[in-house]
């Protein structure tokens, strides 16, 4: 039973480093951060939304979402930074969750349409400084991300050190954490780059009487 014990957590361990390795390509990366990009105009705006709508509708990343919705989070594994860590990717989930109807809302108040392209009704007006309260807790969120994803990078160590019997206890919580974390990614670049566009057309609509064609 010792050696299966041993042999699972030396394979977990091993699962760890390959984890870390991964995450070291993107960690430094604010999802939530859209770099500055060239002046466009109101059919560059258009063109961008349609292909961000079409990109939140993809297979992909209807599975991730999809995935997100039923992530639950473990039980404590007795180890102080996993436990963290799960919190706090667990919270930014939640706080994903609330605002979901958010991004239909900018939508329709900026466009007259809902994201599946119908005359949307009841539009409730949305003032820019709203939509840039709504950019600022995503890029909170997104630099909240970056430190948890270099977190997770050290946990192999703080696994290590904590034993065998903990260290299987805590697989949960890191599958957890893994699935969590690139499931934020995901939305939070896809909130950031369409409420940029949204505030981007917004802003040339207010100067151009003929509006959104």
């Amino acid at each position: 039973m010792k050696k299966i014990l041993l042999s699972a957590f030396f394979a977990l361990t091993l699962c760890f480093a390959a984890s870390a390795q991964e995450e070291e390509g993107t960690v430094n990366d604010n999802p939530a951060e859209v770099k500055d990009r060239k002046i466009m105009t109101l059919d560059d705006l258009k063109a961008e939304r349609a292909a961000l709508v079409a990109l939140v509708k993809s297979e992909e990343f209807q599975k991730k979402l999809a995935k997100s919705e039923t992530l639950k989070a473990p039980k404590e594994a007795g180890i102080a930074g996993v436990d963290a860590l799960t919190d706090i990717v667990s919270s930014m989930l939640n706080q994903l969750k609330e605002n979901r109807n958010m991004i239909p809302q900018l939508y329709a108040s900026v466009t007259g349409q809902t994201i599946d392209g119908s005359a949307a009704s009841d539009i409730k007006p949305i003032t820019p400084d709203q939509m840039l309260v709504f950019t600022k807790m995503f890029i909170e969120m997104g630099s909240t991300l970056v430190k948890s994803s270099k977190d997770l990078i050290s946990l192999p160590g703080e696994i290590k050190s904590a034993g065998v019997m903990k260290g299987l206890k805590a697989l949960k919580n890191i599958a957890y954490i893994k699935n969590a974390i690139g499931s934020l990614r995901q939305e939070l670049s896809y909130n950031s780059k369409m409420i940029k566009n949204l505030m981007a057309t917004n802003k040339l609509v207010a100067t151009n009487s003929g509006g959104i064609k």
